[in-house]
C-alpha cells in the first residue's frame, strides 16, 4: 500500500545521500515523502523548498536554528529549539501522514514522544548508534533510549549487519539491513589511468576524528600528491584557507551528490579515515567505501574500522593506524603498486554487487509494503 512518509534528519540534507537514497527510492515505489530538516546556516521560521534526489523532486521543510558542527552542548539552544520545531510540526500537520521515518537519535526522541499521541507507524533509522561503549552513566543512559525506541519502533533499520552488536540488548520488531551503497547509473566504469600528480579524494563532513586537522602537514611537503576535498563542517575554513597557499590542495566546500561522485571519478585514491578509538567508526559503513566499490577507486582506510576488512581481504586499497606517518607509508604502498590498479577496480566492480543499492532499496520497499 502507498503511504504519505516523513522523513526526519539533523542536518540541511544539502546533501545527505542515505536519505536523498531512501526518499527517492520510496518514491520510486509511489509514496508520498516529505523530508523535515535542521538547517544549521542561519535562524528562520520553517520554509518549504524542492530537492532534486536522484531524478525526483522532494519537498523539504527546513526548520532555522544556527548552529555550527562539533559544538556540542555549545549548540544546545539551537538543538532544543529544532526538537521543538520537530515536534510541533509533527502534531500540527498529523493529518498529512502515515510513516514517521526518524534517522538517529537526534531526531528520533522527538519524534517519538510525538508518536505516543500520534500513533503512527514508526522506523528507526540508525545511522549512528551513540554511547555504544557504555563506559559511563550518561553512554549508559542514551543506550537504554535508544534501545527503548527501538522496542517502541515498528521497524529499525541498520547500515551493517555488524551493528547488531551494537544495538543488543534491545528486542526490535522488524530488523532491516540498508548499505550505504550509492545507485549505479549506466555500465560500469571503465579503468582511468592514474594521473600524475597522483590525485587523492575526501568528500564528506569536516570534522574531528577524521585525521583532516593533521593531513595539510604531509599535502604540503609532498606536492607530488594533490588534494583534492570537499564538505563542509568544522575544517572549512581551515582548506578554504589551505587551496589559496598551495597549489595541489584544491577545495571545493559543500558539494551536490552527483558533484561528489563526479570528483570522486576523476581522483585517483579515496579516503575514508576514521579514528577507531570512536566506537561508532569501528561499526560504521561510510559512503565512501561504497562509492570506491562503485567507482573502481583503491581505498585507504584506518584498520579496524567498519568495512576495512574487507579492504584487507580483497587488496582493494591500504589499511593504516591513525596517524599522518601511517598514511604517508600507506599512500606509499598503495602508488607503489600502480601496476595493480587495474585489477583492483575490476575487483571492487565486482565485491559493489554484493551490495548493490538495487538490492538495498529492495529491501526499503519490502519493509514499506509490510506496513
Amino acid at each position: 500500500m502507498n503511504q504519505s512518509t516523513i522523513i526526519i534528519r539533523s542536518n540541511q540534507v544539502a546533501p545527505d545521500s542515505r536519505v536523498e537514497k531512501e526518499a527517492a527510492a520510496l518514491v520510486e515505489q509511489g509514496h508520498y515523502v516529505k523530508i523535515l530538516a535542521w538547517d544549521r546556516r542561519s535562524t528562520h521560521p520553517e520554509s518549504l523548498e524542492e530537492i532534486s534526489a536522484f531524478g525526483y523532486d522532494i519537498p523539504i521543510v527546513r526548520f532555522g536554528h544556527k548552529a555550527n558542527f562539533g559544538e556540542g552542548l555549545k549548540s544546545i539552544g539551537s538543538y532544543l529549539g529544532f526538537q521543538w520545531s520537530v515536534f510541533k510540526w509533527l502534531v500540527k500537520n498529523r493529518r498529512e501522514f502515515d510513516v514517521i521515518h526518524a534517522c538517529d537519535f537526534d531526531t528520533a526522541l522527538t519524534s517519538t514522544i510525538a508518536n505516543f499521541f500520534l500513533k503512527k507507524k514508526y522506523i528507526f533509522d540508525i545511522f549512528d548508534y551513540l554511547g555504544g561503549e557504555r563506559a559511563t552513566l550518561a553512554q549508559k543512559i542514551l543506550c537504554a533510549i535508544q534501545n527503548f525506541i527501538i522496542n517502541r519502533s515498528d521497524a529499525t533499520i541498520i547500515c551493517t549487519e555488524k551493528r547488531l552488536a551494537q544495538i543488543r540488548p534491545s528486542s526490535p520488531k522488524k530488523l532491516v539491513v540498508i548499505h550505504n551503497t550509492p545507485p549505479k547509473a549506466g555500465e560500469k566504469d571503465a579503468f582511468i589511468p592514474p594521473h600524475n600528480p597522483v590525485k587523492i579524494c575526501y568528500v564528506g563532513i569536516l570534522q574531528d576524528f577524521r585525521l583532516l586537522e593533521e593531513l595539510p602537514e604531509f599535502f604540503i611537503t609532498h606536492p607530488e600528491y594533490e588534494f583534492h576535498i570537499g564538505g563542509f563542517g568544522k575544517f572549512e575554513s581551515l582548506y578554504k584557507d589551505l587551496s589559496e597557499r598551495y597549489s595541489n590542495i584544491k577545495f571545493y566546500g559543500s558539494l551536490q551528490y552527483q558533484d561528489t561522485l563526479q570528483l570522486e571519478k576523476d581522483c585517483d585514491i579515496m579516503l575514508a579515515i576514521y579514528d577507531p578509538k570512536i566506537e561508532n567508526h569501528i561499526f560504521a559503513a561510510p559512503n565512501k567505501f561504497y562509492e570506491g566499490l562503485m567507482l573502481g577507486k583503491p581505498l585507504v582506510m584506518v584498520h579496524g574500522t567498519g568495512m576495512s576488512e574487507i579492504v584487507e581481504k580483497y587488496r582493494i586499497g591500504e589499511t593504516i593506524d591513525y596517524s599522518v606517518e601511517s598514511f604517508a607509508q600507506g599512500i606509499s604502498r598503495l602508488v607503489a603498486r600502480k601496476n595493480k590498479w587495474p585489477e583492483i577496480c575490476s575487483k571492487m566492480h565486482d565485491i559493489y554487487n554484493d551490495y548493490s543499492w538495487d538490492e538495498m532499496k529492495q529491501r526499503l520497499a519490502n519493509l514499506y509494503a509490510e506496513f
